[in-house]
């Protein structure tokens, strides 16, 4: 009786996990074309609002969201956290964590390594830190995800 039982919890469970989809990170009717993506990421200032889990890409919230109901945040850290603006004329800005007072912000210069994509390479250009790669991998109004690469 009890292996029966045994058995039949174990294939529900393979059974349910098998039913488990990869569901995109916005949901369908929130996706944007390539144009209006641009359209959200280009001239708005993002910032790593640490909701993402350590083995998530980072997801990025507008400067000015407000929060209905505030996440749980993974691995702030407390001199400040990451952000950038790029603008539609290849410059834009880059926040990096400070020490002490807070967020320090550097000019950059960007540009998009293909246009089929969104890899862009940006160039901080009072040469705060070596150039950086990001990899935006989805964007809609209110919520980015993008992570550097090496």
């Amino acid at each position: 009786m009890r292996a029966s039982l045994l058995t039949l919890l174990t294939a529900t469970a393979l059974a349910l996990g098998a039913c488990a989809s990869n569901q995109p990170e916005a949901p369908v009717e929130k996706q944007l074309d390539s144009q209006s993506a641009d359209t959200a990421l280009f001239g708005q200032l993002w910032l790593n609002s640490y909701e993402s889990r350590p083995t998530e890409t980072p997801t990025y919230r507008p400067e000015q969201y407000t929060w209905a109901t505030q996440p749980e945040r993974y691995n702030m850290p407390i001199e400040g956290g990451d952000g950038f603006r790029l603008d539609a004329d290849g410059k834009g800005v880059y926040v990096a964590p400070g020490i002490g007072t807070g967020p320090t912000t550097h000019p950059l210069t960007w540009q998009r390594e293909d246009p089929a994509k969104r890899v862009f390479r940006l160039h901080l250009t009072d040469d705060s830190q070596p150039d950086m790669r990001l990899e935006v991998e989805s964007v809609t109004a209110d919520r980015l995800t993008a992570r550097y690469l090496p």
